[in-house]
């Protein structure tokens, strides 16, 4: 009962009150004096007289946040039914107002000299800080980077929605694993809105909204939060992430970027399904990311039981992004026989099923990469190029479907790496 009323609280729009002037929590505190006039009037709520109960009502609504300790404790262990339901309806408003309240105390904080009781902000800062140890920065000392945070919490749980799976941050894995995936699908789903059928007659949509950049920063901090066994598999995110302004945004060498970026890198390392790994993959390089980029490939590659054209993907994007340090990691899939795909070369004067096909194991991908990476020749090795284009290809150039080894040329390419290897260890 409780978490559906404050659940239900989170779900209605912030009101706007006058600029807080302390940035001290203390100053909400509620006295002894209102807090026992709040009570009087719950009571009062039960009233045998109609005018009574609507009296009490009236001045409880107008006391706002004060009056929701009060409000809470009636809405929920009240034994006159009357009271439980007036300060149901009640406490929706006063939540709302407290967390306002709460809110702009926390802006006005700017130094970061008190601790506030706001769900998700310490899950939120612990994340950044995480992450800004890993990019180099001095955290505790930066308080401006500190001050963009608040902005930025703050952005994000102003919309209803958002606010209600920020602050179920620090709540149980299983719930906010469910609220993550439904909001990610609920923006897909206003990005892409399905048509209906009306009398028979289909509909397209016309209306389409593209998520906004504290709702992809919100959704990325929570899943952050969620292991992938709690996290139902929903719409891609990488559409919603280049629709929102994400991208340019965590790029942008500003203490606001240094925050998304954060929140982005956090949401990177928590992926561990090999289909999050892979859009993952593809999220870092278009947030010019390009080592963890990398990072997601090994991890994609040294991931059994990974599907092949993820790994196919994975090691294209080495190719392109990696260097010389990586190759360890691509040796160890060089006995995988794993088929990748089956390449098909095309033979004009033949009817398509008389093309020789050749298959692509995981073992002929690892080895291209690597031969690319250690800045030798693919055709030195014996790959042919299926587009057979001219002059030597490097790793920009590399599509894990475009190159292939023979039967015949397959054990020579690797005699040749070993060769290579014991020449270059």
């Amino acid at each position: 009962m409780v978490r559906m009323l404050l659940a239900c609280s989170l779900l209605l729009p912030l009101p706007v009150l006058a600029q807080a002037a302390s940035p001290d929590p203390k100053s909400l505190i509620v006295s002894e004096e209102e807090q026992s006039r709040a009570e009087e009037l719950v009571q009062q709520l039960g009233s045998a007289q109609f005018v009574e109960r609507e009296k009490a009502e009236a001045e409880l609504s107008q006391m706002g946040r004060l009056a929701r300790a009060a409000l809470l404790e009636g809405a929920t262990a009240d034994p006159d039914p009357e009271v439980r339901s007036r300060c149901a309806t009640l406490l929706p408003r006063a939540t709302s107002l407290d967390l306002r309240a709460r809110l702009e105390v926390f802006l006005e904080d700017q130094d970061g000299k008190f601790e506030h009781d706001l769900p998700g902000w310490n899950q939120l800062l612990t994340t950044i800080r995480s992450e800004w140890k890993i990019l180099g920065h001095v955290v505790w000392v930066d308080r401006s980077l500190e001050a963009a945070a608040r902005g930025i919490f703050v952005d994000m749980v102003t919309t209803a929605p958002n606010r209600q799976i920020v602050m179920g941050a620090g709540g149980p894995m299983t719930e906010l694993g469910l609220m993550a995936s439904a909001r990610r699908q609920e923006l897909y789903s206003m990005k892409y809105p399905r048509a209906v059928v009306i009398g028979g007659m289909v509909t397209q949509p016309t209306v389409r909204r593209d998520p906004s950049l504290p709702d992809i920063a919100a959704l990325l901090f929570v899943e952050s939060l969620v292991p992938s066994r709690f996290n139902p598999r929903t719409a891609s995110i990488s559409v919603l992430i280049s629709a929102s302004g994400f991208s340019t945004a965590a790029r942008a060498t500003d203490d606001k970027g240094k925050v998304y970026r954060a929140i982005a890198i956090a949401w990177l390392n928590s992926r561990t399904d090999p289909v999050e790994l892979s859009q993952a993959m593809s999220v870092a390089t278009t947030l010019g990311m390009p080592d963890q980029s990398c990072q997601i490939a090994l991890r994609l590659l040294s991931t059994k039981g990974v599907q092949p054209s993820y790994r196919g993907n994975a090691a294209a994007t080495l190719a392109r992004l990696g260097n010389a340090n990586h190759i360890p990691v691509l040796e160890g899939l060089l006995t995988d026989t794993a088929v990748v795909t089956t390449v098909r070369v095309n033979q004009p004067n033949k009817p398509v099923n008389e093309w020789p096909s050749f298959e692509l194991q995981t073992r002929d991908v690892a080895l291209a990469v690597s031969v690319l990476l250690s800045g030798q020749k693919l055709e030195d090795y014996g790959y042919t190029d299926q587009f057979k284009a001219n002059g030597a290809i490097t790793g920009a150039a590399y599509s894990y479907t475009r190159f292939y080894l023979t039967e015949e040329t397959r054990k020579t390419a690797f005699e040749k790496w070993k060769a290579w290897r014991e020449k270059n260890p």
